[in-house]
């Protein structure tokens, strides 16, 4: 369960990790030390997984992102696991997801062009151990994205 501290402590964090202690405490109007030993539990915790830069996909060169429907064979328990290392191997792959309905996995994809893509979908994927059928969903425009959750709501 997270404490007040902790939500405030998270919601600074979130809009900028690169802040100093100093520049934390002050934000969140406690002390260094305790901001400090909140920080550190948290991350302790496995709440807070770590630190990095938010890359933009476009101006790094990624102007192709798509959403890739799967459904694979599911004989057992094995297949499933060799689908599960085949994916977190790809480095297009950034997301994927087990989901309840009519498809198994939804993965987001990004590519530098429709032609690499193409390539991902139509030979990589389906080489993808147990791999029955894919559908893809090219992203027209990104309306919102966040990594920030809303720790602050009641």
């Amino acid at each position: 369960m997270l404490t007040e501290q902790d939500k405030k402590i998270l919601a600074q964090l979130q809009a900028n990790g690169r802040m100093s202690m100093v520049e934390l405490a002050k934000a969140t109007h406690m002390s260094e030390s305790t901001c400090l030993r909140r920080t550190k539990s948290l991350e302790e915790s496995g709440v807070i997984k770590g630190y990095g830069a938010i890359v933009d996909a476009e101006e790094a060169g990624f102007g192709v992102t798509a959403f890739v429907q799967v459904s694979i064979n599911q004989q057992n328990e094995a297949a499933f696991d060799r689908f599960k290392m085949a994916v977190r191997a790809h480095p297009l792959i950034l997301e994927c997801y087990s989901l309840s309905g009519a498809y198994d996995h939804l993965m987001k994809v990004v590519a530098r062009t429709n032609k690499e893509l193409s390539h991902f979908i139509l030979k990589t994927l389906r080489a993808f151990p147990e791999v029955r059928e894919a559908q893809t969903l090219f992203v027209l425009q990104q309306v919102k994205h966040s990594r920030a959750l809303p720790v602050n709501l009641p």
